[in-house]
């Protein structure tokens, strides 16, 4: 048996106007689309956590917090890029809407390659393999009308 924790992650699923999907590619990767998402600091909520890497990572925080899965994505990393006690991350998936203007985006490139907005329809078709589980769990308490509903409210 293996020793060590999973480390608490927030993942977000950032949705504009019209529903399309913001995506985020990885910096020494760029065909590795993925959600932006990252760490939970110790004495901070999920909410903050989520805000304060979308400003990190995007340079914006122009965001509502819709709502967030009931059920968590938890993931083990290969063994090659285990660096500490994390064994893996168990991520807490947050609905968010983007207010602001696909130009106030500037994304952290030591982080970060690229963005895209996608259509939900079309989301499957550019995440990377490793990342599609999170999609599904969306989908699977999210319904595309569920989606507009929030949008709209």
């Amino acid at each position: 048996m293996s020793y060590g924790k999973l480390r608490k992650n927030v993942l977000a699923i950032i949705f504009d106007k019209d529903g399309n999907v913001l995506i985020v590619s990885r910096a020494n990767d760029p065909l590795h689309w993925q959600f932006p998402q990252g760490g939970v600091n110790e004495n901070e909520t999920n909410e903050e956590a989520i805000i304060r890497e979308l400003g990190e990572e995007l340079n914006t925080t122009d965001f509502t917090i819709l709502d967030k899965c009931p059920e968590k994505h938890t993931f083990y990393f290969p063994k090659r890029l285990i660096r500490d006690e994390n064994l893996g991350q168990k991520q807490t998936i947050i609905l968010l809407r983007f207010n602001g203007s696909t130009q106030s985006i500037r994304v952290d490139r030591r982080e970060l390659g690229g963005f895209l907005w996608v259509s939900q329809a079309q989301i499957g078709k550019f995440l990377h393999e490793y990342r599609k589980p999170v999609w599904y769990i969306v989908m699977k308490y999210f319904s595309p009308e569920k989606i507009t509903e929030l949008l709209n409210n």
